[in-house]
């Protein structure tokens, strides 16, 4: 399994107007050994890395999901698909997950922190 050490970020001009990444998304983006998983091994989740095909296919269909939400893609596991909600301006967004191979399955969480809490313990 390949284990990513480290990912790019979207850039300023791609996200919605004040929107602002969570510093722990930050700084995992910077060193995924920050994650507190017992073995990288099992941390199933890929994230969107900036400049790469999947990033960008990501970030191109985001909004053709449920669009009524301004969805910035993050990371992937499989046809789960993570995505900041790009309409709240806090510093700390909710995090939507969708099922994309059956979007009604989806759930939301209500900051980065509660989703990769989850995301290690692999509930999906």
């Amino acid at each position: 399994m390949i284990i990513q050490n480290e990912f790019n970020l979207y850039p300023s001009n791609m996200l919605p107007e004040r929107f602002c990444y969570p510093e722990k998304y930050v700084r995992i983006s910077n060193d995924t050994s920050l994650i507190p998983y017992i073995q990288p091994h099992n941390f199933h989740w890929w994230f969107e890395n900036y400049g790469t095909e999947g990033a960008e296919v990501a970030y191109i269909f985001r909004n053709s999901i449920l669009p009524d939400l301004n969805l910035i893609p993050f990371a992937s596991n499989g046809e789960w698909e993570a995505y900041f909600d790009g309409n709240d301006v806090t510093g700390n967004p909710r995090v939507i997950v969708i099922n994309l191979d059956n979007i009604e399955n989806h759930e939301f969480f209500n900051s980065f922190e509660e989703w990769l809490e989850l995301a290690i313990k692999d509930t999906w």
